[in-house]
């Protein structure tokens, strides 16, 4: 059985939502006043690979709007327990947001919650299409580089001074510390990696074997774990990214909390590299994120961006990267190289 199957017979009354199910989202978008008046409900189909939560694009005679539900597992992976009270978080992140001049036309607007339905209701952001084509390799524009940097930059300096939440979100940051920095280099983690490289078990065997990287792990994610700081997105990665007629537009904050700066900008740094940007562009975003004011510790971005590339390469979140020959194992040694110089060098050559 499936933490889904077992969490829907332990909770009958809760109102499952389902892509597809145009009744029973009519229904709960009618009981709870989300639609206008004589407003219909003409279709309501996943939107996205909903890593974490169920999304829904539920399109009606008068618009487009995105459902949001969180579960007690992750969508993608449904064997995977998850916070389910991760939506508070996320509605809050909305919510805040909204105020910061530089962040809020650039996030998709909060329209309606229910707490005990763990549901948002938000603005669909049409004709967009999120960019983890980059992967396959697609390339991203020189102004959405910036915009990605700016944006975020907006964001942790205006909340870089909001009164602490140590509990915001604690759950979820303790479950993406778990896959960050403790599970892929779990040397029993039973991952199939050969199937995505050959040989690539025996490289992530030996890294889980290193007790230099296994102490910067431990110590970076430590810092994940407590480190105070201003709101971070916590997953700023491509399917994050949103590419629209209007530009680029961030979502999915569910693992936002309030942490170090440079989680958010290693990470969007590792996943340039993991797409095989060019050096330059990775480079282009940590310019327009200083600015004229530098703020991050370049070597905790550099083991923060590094960890990133470990654990997207031999973790259990993988990305739609096809099966390759030694270009993840050298990649994961240049990983390995940057986390322990504390440097982002190794991680701009091209692989």
């Amino acid at each position: 059985m499936t933490l889904r199957s077992d969490a829907m017979r332990a909770h009958p009354g809760f109102p499952w939502l389902e892509g597809g199910d145009v009744a029973g989202v009519r229904a709960f978008l009618t009981a709870r006043g989300w639609l206008e008046r004589d407003e219909t409900v003409l279709d309501c189909a996943r939107a996205g690979e909903g890593n974490m939560n169920l999304t829904l694009r539920v399109r009606t005679d008068r618009r487009s709007v995105v459902l949001k539900q969180a579960r007690p597992w992750v969508e993608k992976y449904d064997h995977i327990a998850a916070p389910w009270e991760r939506s508070l978080s996320e509605r809050w992140f909305y919510e805040r947001v909204a105020t910061i001049p530089g962040v809020a036309g650039w996030v998709p607007r909060l329209l309606a919650s229910d707490e005990s339905a763990r549901a948002l209701l938000l603005e669909d952001l049409r004709d967009a299409s999120d960019l983890t084509g980059l992967y396959a390799g697609g390339r991203l524009e020189p102004e959405e580089v910036d915009r990605l940097a700016r944006v975020l930059r907006a964001l942790h300096d205006g909340t870089a001074g909001d009164p602490l939440r140590p509990d915001f979100n604690r759950s979820m940051r303790e479950l993406n510390h778990a896959h960050c920095f403790v599970v892929p280099l779990d040397p029993a983690n039973g991952l199939p990696l050969d199937r995505f490289e050959p040989g690539l078990a025996a490289a992530a065997a030996a890294l889980a074997g290193d007790a230099a990287v296994r102490a910067v792990a431990a110590r970076t994610g430590e810092r994940y774990r407590s480190a105070p700081g201003p709101l971070v997105h916590g997953d700023y990665f491509p399917s994050s990214w949103l590419r629209t007629a209007d530009g680029v537009r961030v979502i999915d904050p569910e693992f936002c909390f309030q942490g170090e700066r440079e989680i958010d900008v290693g990470c969007a740094l590792a996943h340039l590299v993991l797409a095989r940007q060019a050096p330059a562009t990775a480079r282009r975003f940590l310019d327009a994120y200083e600015g004229s004011a530098a703020t991050c510790d370049l070597a905790s971005v550099a083991r923060y961006a590094a960890l990133e590339i470990v654990r997207r390469l031999i973790g259990v979140a993988q990305l739609p990267i096809a099966p390759t020959r030694g270009w993840r194992g050298a990649l994961l040694s240049r990983a390995r190289d940057a986390a322990l110089g504390g440097s982002l060098t190794p991680l701009w050559e091209p692989a």
